[in-house]
């Protein structure tokens, strides 16, 4: 027994002087690759608990600080041009607090904002230094669907899904998030995943890769039918759209075709949730009639972060249809607008549309070369290459269709649901700033970096 102990506490005492060694050596690259490892984790089991989503970040924070100290001038944050984009966000939400009608509870509204959202776009964005980091973490996307669709199938088989034992909510699936919400995460993690499509297409013929591609992804797709989530449909189908429009260099029939096959399908599997009655039921109307009053009664400076319940109730109005404790009004738009007012509203746009534009400015013309020097291969046979630029713009699209989703989504300040966006956000960011231009060879990376050192022990 102590001869075991011994040779364990040697195993130690090795592992210990390697990572002194590896810290002493490369320390910039010894601590971005714990922040890689950490954030690779929180991708893929974003839907394993509250306890995980508020600690990761925190936990990545703790690994970012370091790398910025030993790779500032390197990182992706001092080479982005447009960083004072952040600088609106933080303007909208002071404007929530300071000017709120209740300045504490927006303070602790928003707050929890910073440490679980706002933070998630900086440690994206520097977990992206080549094409090998970007395509690791669309596989940690693929995972996360993967895992959670199969409990969303525990879910329907057994009544509880494997994680929290959650029961179904309303007849509806509601996997490890504990409500039927689950098909707006279950949307916007299928978004990037979407770009495992082009690695196996990238080592695989067309139809090995579908079958492929179809086991990975078919039981978040069960999932997200199984949680009859309207605005996750609609989410998928407006990237779809999107998806088009930036692959395509002139309109195109399928920016019309694909979305109409989604939303046909959904109908098809769930006829009553789209039909005209219970459309024209919905309570959200009712609620975006209540944030607007709101907004109406302080059209500058809003009412606060958090404030919809208090601020619709003093001025003696209530929902029709929906419960009196309703905290939002199933609009991410019409949330900015009530709690921030015209100013913090107008703040919060540039914010969210700025990078959406640049985004869309940059990547769009790298991605049509890509495009048409894939397009030129055949069809059936795997078409190699660079797919760098595709994963990107499916990492651009997630973050655009947490837009479409917000049409009927939450509330801003929704903690899982503003860091998976702030998430892909900052993926988008750093696979822009670090991105190969069109004469350096497919997936190299910018060649100033050094590369990664991989993943230490116990992180892979």
């Amino acid at each position: 027994m102590f001869r075991h102990v011994a040779a364990a506490r040697e195993r130690l005492r090795a592992l210990w002087d390697a990572l002194r060694t590896a810290h002493a050596e490369r320390p910039a690259d010894f601590w971005h690759s714990w922040l890689f490892a950490a954030f690779w984790t929180s991708l893929a089991t974003f839907p394993a608990g509250y306890g995980l989503r508020e600690a990761m970040p925190l936990l990545c924070l703790v690994f970012l600080v370091p790398y910025y100290r030993h790779a500032w001038r390197e990182s992706v944050l001092a080479r982005l041009n447009v960083k004072w984009l952040f600088l609106c966000a933080a303007g909208m939400t002071l404007i929530g607090i300071a000017a709120s009608s209740a300045p504490l509870a927006s303070l602790l509204h928003a707050g929890t904002g910073v440490n679980k959202g706002f933070i998630l776009p900086f440690i994206g964005m520097e977990c992206v230094r080549n094409g090998r980091d970007l395509r690791r973490l669309v596989w940690a996307c693929v995972f996360a669907c993967f895992w959670q669709g199969l409990d969303g199938l525990w879910q329907a088989a057994t009544g509880a899904d494997f994680i929290m034992g959650y029961k179904r909510n309303a007849g509806r699936l509601t996997g490890s998030l504990g409500d039927y919400s689950v098909g707006n995460y279950i949307a916007l993690a299928l978004i990037p995943a979407f770009g495992a499509w082009f690695l196996l297409r990238r080592a695989l013929g067309a139809a090995a890769a579908l079958l492929v591609f179809a086991a990975l992804l078919w039981p978040a797709f069960f999932l997200l039918e199984g949680a009859s989530s309207r605005s996750g449909v609609l989410a998928i189908a407006g990237v779809l759209a999107l998806w088009a429009l930036l692959r395509y260099r002139r309109l195109n029939w399928r920016a019309l075709l694909w979305p109409c096959l989604v939303l046909g399908a959904f109908s098809l599997l769930q006829p009553a949730r789209l039909s005209p009655l219970s459309i024209s039921g919905d309570n959200r109307w009712d609620l975006w009639k209540l944030g607007w009053n709101v907004f109406l009664e302080h059209p500058w400076f809003g009412a606060g972060a958090g404030q919809y319940n208090p601020a619709f109730r003093s001025l003696g109005l209530a929902p029709e249809r929906e419960v009196i404790t309703i905290s939002h009004p199933h609009n991410i738009f019409l949330d900015m607008l009530y709690a921030h007012g015209l100013v913090g509203f107008t703040l919060g746009m540039v914010f969210l549309l700025g990078f959406l534009w640049w985004g869309w400015r940059r990547i769009r013309p790298r991605l049509l070369e890509e495009c048409a020097a894939a397009d030129a291969k055949a069809f059936f046979a795997p078409t190699g290459g660079s797919v760098y630029w595709r994963l990107t713009a499916w990492f651009w699209l997630g973050y655009a269709g947490w837009l479409v989703n917000g049409i009927f989504g939450h509330d801003f300040y929704r903690i899982w649901w503003l860091g998976l966006a702030m998430s892909y956000l900052g993926v988008m960011v750093g696979a822009v700033v670090n991105g190969p231009d069109t004469a350096v060879p497919a997936d190299s990376g910018p060649a100033p970096l050094p590369a990664p050192m991989p993943p230490p022990p116990g992180a892979r």
